[in-house]
């Protein structure tokens, strides 16, 4: 340690520094894959340093830069150097220009440098690291799931301090990503697999791309009779340096599903309610379920149309995971139904294609009668009431009533408008003082509402009074909306407790 910081401070008594002029250029690497980031570094030496200003090479924009500085002392004399990092993107082979760096109040000229843009290519056998795509079938149909393999191969004597892992970029494909890596070992290799389920959603011949994996290692830069050519300073300048390593390709065949389905498995559907018998204007909640092996995921959510009943329909919400190999899960779909007679729930149906038969399968649920307690009458016809069958009972004939007007004392006359109109004033006063009162004992629903704290809570208040009023209606459709269709209305309190002040 007294070595260490002998050298540091011997470097700050130095007032003088030796420089020998030395301009050079280089590049992390003379052939790289299209799109690959290139790393062009400028290095001088020298006590003043001016470096170029490079915006783009070769019409491809600079992306970024960085400067790095050491210090050395070789046979006595003392080494300042500095080295300029730019970094840029290519698609196609060019030659890096020669560029002017002026160090000491000398001009300096790099070396031009020839960049080759190659095909990424997989890695053969006995390379230190492999990575190998597979499936466990090459043909499928439209939602029939695929088991998509990534095998990263190393040596069993191979170091490699971090593994980025590439994925799959795919079109036309739901890609659900597993969790569990497999570790194994094949011949001289260590193996380490990660598995992805690909649901196609289009027929087709596909390609499936190759994967570009990071490889990277711990670099430690040392110098050369530096001064700071000690286990404390080296500890600090590691650096990771990044190898790509790439898969191969696959080809796989998606064949469409009959009649434009894109259901594929096996699947039950059923149907239920809370309740079979319900106040008029109440709500009754449908309950949908789906349950089964495939693309669940891909199960569209249910919409009813019912004369003379409101629907509200929640979004649909899927459970689903792996067990042993096969991809399963339930679909759940809540619905509240408002009618203020009896009405019924019609059969729901399901149609996919079965992974067993291979044939379209239909399959439904049974229609269930709502009984509405104290709903709408049917209106009475003018001219019979039905008791039954065989008998019924006539409507009462029209009775003509004449109206006799007979001459009236005048002093009577005005005497009865006054009195009519005094207590006309008495009914009005008499009605103000019912609604002063009657204010003051604010309804349960009023208060209800004035402490609903969201849209959710607002909406299952509402929701037994959806047809008594139009204003309720219409918030109820903006809640739904606000809930469940990233809506943004803003909801009036005040219009909705006036209607149930004014009664409903």
């Amino acid at each position: 340690m007294k070595q260490t910081f002998g050298k540091f401070f011997l470097i700050l008594s130095l007032t003088t520094l030796s420089i020998l002029a030395n301009v050079t250029a280089s590049v992390s690497s003379p052939t790289i894959y299209k799109g690959d980031i290139v790393n062009f570094i400028i290095t001088a030496e020298g006590s003043h340093i001016k470096f170029p200003q490079i915006t783009n090479i070769e019409d491809n924009p600079i992306i970024g830069s960085s400067s790095s500085e050491s210090i050395s002392m070789i046979n006595g004399d003392v080494t300042r150097s500095i080295s300029k990092t730019y970094n840029f993107r290519t698609s196609k082979s060019l030659t890096i220009p020669s560029f002017v760096v002026i160090t000491d109040g000398k001009e300096y000229k790099t070396q031009p440098i020839k960049i080759n843009v190659v095909k990424p290519t997989a890695n053969k056998k006995g390379a230190e690291f492999m990575v190998e795509l597979s499936v466990d079938k090459n043909e499928s149909y439209v939602g029939e799931p695929i088991n998509l393999t990534i095998a990263f191969k190393s040596k069993l004597n191979a170091r490699a301090d971090q593994i980025q892992l590439g994925q799959p970029k795919l079109d036309n494909f739901w890609v659900k990503k597993s969790d569990k890596v497999v570790h194994s070992t094949q011949g001289d290799y260590a193996v380490q697999s990660l598995t992805y389920k690909l649901f196609p959603q289009k027929a087709g011949e596909y390609t499936i791309p190759a994967t570009e994996t990071l490889v990277g290692k711990i670099e430690r830069h040392q110098r050369r009779n530096s001064f700071f050519d000690d286990p404390f300073f080296n500890s600090m300048t590691q650096q990771l340096s990044w190898q790509k390593v790439y898969s191969n390709t696959l080809k796989v065949k998606i064949n469409p599903l009959p009649n434009g389905l894109e259901l594929y498995g096996k699947y039950q559907i059923q149907a239920s309610v809370d309740k079979r018998r319900v106040q008029a204007n109440k709500p009754v909640n449908l309950t949908i379920s789906v349950k089964g092996e495939g693309n669940i995921d891909d199960v569209k959510k249910f919409d009813l149309t019912l004369d003379n009943v409101l629907v509200y329909a929640d979004e649909p919400k899927i459970s689903s995971k792996e067990v042993h190999g096969i991809y399963q899960g339930v679909f759940s779909q809540k619905i509240a139904l408002i009618g203020d007679q009896n009405f019924t729930i019609p059969s729901l149906s399901l149609e996919y294609f079965d992974k067993d038969t291979k044939h379209v399968k239909h399959i439904t649920t049974q229609p269930i009668e709502i009984e509405v307690i104290g709903g709408e009458k049917n209106t009475l016809k003018a001219s019979t009431i039905e008791v039954s069958p065989s008998q019924t009972i006539q409507s009462p004939p029209k009775v003509e009533t004449k109206v006799i007007i007979e001459k009236e004392d005048a002093y009577l006359k005005y005497l009865f408008l006054a009195i009519g109109f005094l207590l006309g004033v008495g009914t009005v006063l008499g009605i103000k003082a019912l609604k002063s009162k009657s204010s003051k004992q604010e309804p349960d629903i009023i208060k209800a509402i004035r402490k609903a704290k969201d849209d959710q809570s607002l909406f299952k208040i509402l929701l037994p009074y959806a047809k008594k009023s139009p204003v309720i209606a219409k918030t109820l459709n903006r809640l739904e909306e606000n809930l469940y269709r990233n809506g943004k209305h803003k909801i009036e309190k005040e219009a909705l407790m006036e209607v149930f002040e004014e009664g409903i």
